[in-house]
């Protein structure tokens, strides 16, 4: 895998989001069938057209992290989520947004299939981290969480 860069960690207990322009939800989704599945960005789209992402997107003001996150898999996957599937892994600030957003990041894997299809960009499936990471648009986030994922032998 490339070597990790253009990001910055902070922990969840001194992540404050009033310090920033935004805050949002990412999450790397594993399908039934332990496959990896990214978000390819439309090229029309007005924030990193053509870019591979996650799925999730803004928290609204009445949500909490966990809240946006299963709306917005509702909304991209038609998912159905289970709140002790989920599982947290931190908070970054990236460089693609000169470190003006707070991205929490998460893993889920649909165990019991309940995705149904993906509603906002192209959904692209991969086999192992190596094969993402070799998209030549891949989002900073995308590589801490393929990253980390790989370490904690969640994928």
């Amino acid at each position: 895998m490339r070597p990790l860069s253009g990001f910055k960690i902070r922990h969840l207990n001194n992540a404050d989001p009033q310090l920033f322009s935004r805050a949002c939800v990412g999450c790397l989704v594993l399908s039934k069938d332990k496959k990896i599945i990214l978000q390819q960005r439309d090229l029309t789209s007005p924030t990193f057209p053509g870019c591979l992402a996650t799925f999730g997107g803004g928290i609204e003001s009445n949500e909490s992290p966990i809240d946006a996150l299963v709306r917005e898999l509702k909304e991209e996957l038609g998912a159905v989520i289970k709140i002790a599937d989920v599982i947290s892994l931190g908070a970054i600030s990236e460089a693609e947004t000169n470190y003006s957003e707070l991205v929490y990041l998460y893993f889920w894997h649909d165990k019991h299939g309940t995705i149904t299809g993906c509603y906002e960009g192209t959904a692209k499936y991969y086999r192992n981290p190596d094969q993402a990471m070799a998209h030549p648009k891949i989002m900073e986030d995308v590589k801490w969480l393929l990253h980390l994922c790989k370490k904690k032998n969640l994928l």
